[in-house]
């Protein structure tokens, strides 16, 4: 137990966030600069976020990085597919991913609190950018709230048996009953 504490407060923590390093990008020095890289992420990648269940996926996504006066414009675009459940049916669903998104990195030394999530506040020491979160949060958002087949493509069968199971009262109704009956 000793040595294990001993290793990490020994190890710097760049060493501990090695599998991050695929993720980073270069931020270009000179003025109107660009800089690019391309990505193939896969189900590995979404292992630990968000709540959906991704059976599989695999997402093309390009990052482009521009350096402007005081800041470095970054978007990011994604493009591919996940294979996920679909809310109604429980069968596998394919759903398409399309999208893009705007960033912007802009050197502060102080971290400043603001309402805009794509402005994004860095070091004026730092040379690459992680760009692991930001594509994690893009592809994830990208993804839709309500995941259905159209309705003539889910499975009818397992539709019909979770009708059986649904009620005509809400549970503020049921709640209401047994509050009238408890004051009479």
């Amino acid at each position: 137990y000793f040595q294990i504490i001993k290793i990490l407060y020994i190890c710097p923590s760049n060493f501990l966030n090695m599998g991050d390093k695929r993720y980073v990008i270069g931020l270009p020095e000179k003025l109107g600069k660009k800089s690019s890289k391309d990505f193939i992420l896969d189900d590995l990648f979404f292992e630990f976020i968000g709540d959906v269940l991704i059976k599989s996926c695999l997402l093309n996504v390009t990052v482009s990085c521009e350096r402007k006066q005081t800041y470095w414009h970054l978007e990011i675009k994604v493009d591919g597919f996940i294979l996920t459940l679909c809310d109604r049916c429980g069968d596998d669903l394919n759903i398409k991913i399309k999208g893009n998104d705007t960033f912007f990195l802009k050197v502060q030394e102080r971290n400043i609190k603001l309402q805009d999530d794509s402005i994004i506040f860095i070091s004026s020491k730092v040379t690459d950018f992680n760009l692991k979160k930001l594509l994690q949060d893009t592809c994830f958002f990208l993804i839709p709230i309500t995941r259905k087949h159209d309705i003539k493509n889910c499975n009818s069968d397992a539709i019909l048996n979770l009708e059986k199971f649904k009620t005509t009262k809400t549970g503020q109704l049921i709640s209401s009953k047994i509050l009238k009956e408890y004051k009479k």
